[in-house]
C-alpha cells in the first residue's frame, strides 16, 4: 500500500562528519556570522595548510575552509554565506567565474591531523546547481520581506535573485503547454511486480528524487542530515538549463505550486508499459470549533492506471488520522463486479499491513 507520509522524505545520517556542537571554537564562529546569511562577504587568505585547505579571516574571525585551484595567500576572495549549520557554508566565486561551495570551521588546534576535522567542497554541476537554488532562495527571501504596508509596492525593492525569480515566473506563464506534474524519464520499477513494499519505495523515491523537493533537500545536507549523494540523483545536481528556459521555469512553477497549495503531481511509467498518472495532497485543516485542537492532516491520493485485462482503474485515497478511506472507479460495470467480488481481500491486506480500511467504494465510470 502507499505509506502514510509520502511527500515527506525521512531524513538520512550524513556521512560526512561535522564538529562537535560543544565545540567552543565552532560556537564562536558560527555566532560571529549569525544573521548574515545571504550576504556578500569577503575572506582574507592568510596561510596555505598542508593538506591544502587555507587559513582564512571572514568577518574578523580566522576560519579554516578549501578555496577554489589557484588561490594565493595574500589575495581576497569573494564569499557568499549560504547556511550555518552544520557547519558555515559560502558560495566561492572561482577564477573562471563560476561558483564552488566550501565548508568553513575554526584553524586546527595545535598537533591536530587536517583530516581529523574534514571540509567538504563543491564545484562543477554540482555546485551550479547548489547556486541556481541558493539564488532562488534568496529570492522567496526577498520577496517575503516586502513590506506589509507597502501594498502598491510604495518604498519596497526585490534582490536580483528576487528579479530573477520574478523573471521564472513569467516565463512558465508565456508556456505555450503548461506543465501539470513533474515528469518521470524512467520506469520506477524495471518489472511488472505485485510486491506491495516494493511498489511503495519506487513512489516514494521517484516523488522524493524528481526534483520537487531539490531546495529543501539542499538545506537539509547544508545541516548534515541528508548525504550529498542523495542529491546528485535530482534533476537539478544533474544539470538544467537556465531558470528563464521555458522547460525549467515550468519546473520551478510546478515547485512554487507545490509549496503554496500543498499537491504535487507526477506522471511516468510504473514499470515499462504501466502509464501512470499520479497526485499527492495535503490539507492541513483549520480550527475545531468543538474543542479548540487542531484536527489530523487530510493525506489525499489519486492514482490511474490502465491495465490489460481491467482497463484504466482510477483509485483515490484518503487518509484522516487513522481512518482510511478508498474510492476506486472501473472503466465499466463488469469490471465494477470483478473488484467488488475482492473487496475483502483488500481489507484482510490493509488489516495486516495496520491500516484497517475504514470505507470502499467502488464505481464504474458512468456514476457520479
Amino acid at each position: 500500500m502507499l505509506p502514510r507520509d509520502t511527500v515527506s522524505l525521512s531524513p538520512v545520517a550524513a556521512t560526512r562528519p561535522a564538529a562537535p556542537v560543544a565545540d567552543p571554537r565552532q560556537q564562536a564562529f558560527t555566532r560571529a556570522l549569525a544573521g548574515l546569511v545571504g550576504q556578500s562577504l569577503s575572506a582574507d587568505v592568510m596561510t596555505r595548510l598542508p593538506d591544502g585547505s587555507f587559513v582564512v579571516r571572514v568577518n574578523d574571525m580566522a576560519a579554516r575552509m578549501q578555496l577554489p585551484q589557484g588561490a594565493q595567500v595574500g589575495a581576497q576572495v569573494p564569499l557568499t554565506l549560504v547556511a550555518l549549520a552544520p557547519r558555515p557554508t559560502f558560495q566561492v566565486q572561482t577564477a573562471q567565474g563560476t561558483a564552488a561551495f566550501a565548508e568553513a570551521g575554526p584553524p586546527l588546534p595545535d598537533g591536530a591531523h587536517p583530516q581529523s576535522s574534514p571540509l567538504a567542497y563543491l564545484e562543477g554541476k554540482e555546485a551550479a546547481a547548489l547556486a541556481r537554488t541558493a539564488a532562488l532562495l534568496a529570492g522567496a527571501r526577498s520577496l517575503a520581506q516586502v513590506p506589509g504596508g507597502a501594498a502598491d509596492g510604495a518604498g519596497a525593492s526585490l534582490s536580483a535573485a528576487g528579479k530573477v525569480l520574478g523573471d521564472v515566473i513569467a516565463a512558465a506563464q508565456k508556456a505555450e503547454t503548461q506543465a501539470s506534474a513533474a515528469l518521470g524519464r524512467t520506469p520506477l520499477l524495471g518489472a511488472p511486480s505485485d510486491d506491495a513494499g516494493a511498489i511503495a519505495k519506487a513512489l516514494h523515491d521517484g516523488l522524493g528524487k524528481s526534483g520537487l523537493f531539490y531546495e529543501s533537500h539542499v538545506a537539509e545536507w547544508a545541516q548534515g542530515t541528508r548525504p550529498r549523494a542523495d542529491l546528485a540523483a535530482e534533476p537539478q545536481a544533474r544539470g538544467m538549463p537556465p531558470p528563464t528556459d521555458p522547460d525549467t521555469a515550468q519546473f520551478i512553477n510546478l515547485q512554487l505550486n507545490a509549496h503554496e497549495q500543498g499537491r504535487v503531481a507526477w506522471q511516468g511509467q510504473l514499470w515499462p508499459g504501466r502509464e501512470m498518472a499520479w497526485d499527492v495532497e495535503r490539507d492541513a485543516g483549520g480550527r475545531n470549533g468543538n474543542n479548540g485542537e487542531d484536527p489530523p492532516a487530510l493525506w489525499q491520493s489519486s492514482l490511474r492506471l490502465a491495465f490489460g485485462a481491467l482497463g484504466q482503474v482510477a483509485a483515490r485515497v484518503v487518509l484522516s488520522g487513522d481512518q482510511l478511506h478508498i474510492r476506486l472507479d472501473a472503466p465499466d460495470a463488469t469490471i465494477k463486479t470483478l473488484l467488488d467480488a475482492h473487496r475483502a481481500r483488500l481489507a484482510d491486506a490493509l488489516d495486516a499491513a495496520g491500516t484497517p480500511l475504514t470505507t470502499l467504494a467502488i464505481h464504474d465510470h458512468g456514476q457520479g
